[in-house]
């Protein structure tokens, strides 16, 4: 299968830091085979810009793609931290809150469709798996992506949520 290259415009909604503050477009991103979190907020991008560009989003599988992403990116963040490394975690810290965001949203079979404050924390509320006191500690987060602080923090909502939607996804199933 060919790559396909895209540039995306970031919707207003969108603009806001740690993520897209002053960007208005996001150059000749690759569309990856493989979920991939290495542009934030990527496949929710794409959808806003053509909602039959693929076949099936990530949104609607039920895969815990977060999971699996920071099973991966975890060690090497703590890594990081560990030797000291702040501005060297900023990045990979900013991409794994925007796939914990990203998971959220989908989890409702939706994608993210805006990242300003109110609408947030609005959708986070109607998240019947989201960890407790989430308008918090998201924005801690997203306040000071590059501390040890948000790395834990990150870790113990990683492991609540997993938890939350598992036993969610079970009462689902058993018809409760």
């Amino acid at each position: 299968m060919e790559t396909l290259y895209l540039n995306l415009n970031i919707p207003n909604s969108f603009r806001v830091a740690p993520f897209y503050k002053d960007q208005r477009m996001v150059e000749h991103v690759s569309v990856p085979e493989q979920i991939s979190f290495n542009t934030p907020f990527l496949y929710d991008l794409m959808y806003h810009h053509d909602p039959h560009l693929l076949e099936r989003w990530p949104w609607q599988k039920s895969e815990n793609y977060f999971h699996n992403y920071w099973v991966e990116q975890k060690e090497s963040l703590r890594e990081r931290f560990h030797l000291r490394e702040q501005k060297k975690a900023r990045k990979p810290m900013i991409l794994s809150v925007s796939a914990f965001i990203d998971q959220l949203y989908w989890t409702t079979g939706a994608p993210v469709d805006s990242l300003e404050h109110e609408t947030v924390i609005q959708k986070m509320q109607t998240i019947p798996s989201v960890p407790l006191n989430i308008e918090e500690r998201l924005r801690f987060l997203l306040l000071h992506p590059d501390r040890y602080q948000s790395f834990i923090q990150l870790d113990e909502l990683e492991q609540e949520f997993t938890k939350k939607r598992s036993a969610y996804l079970r009462r689902r199933a058993n018809g409760y």
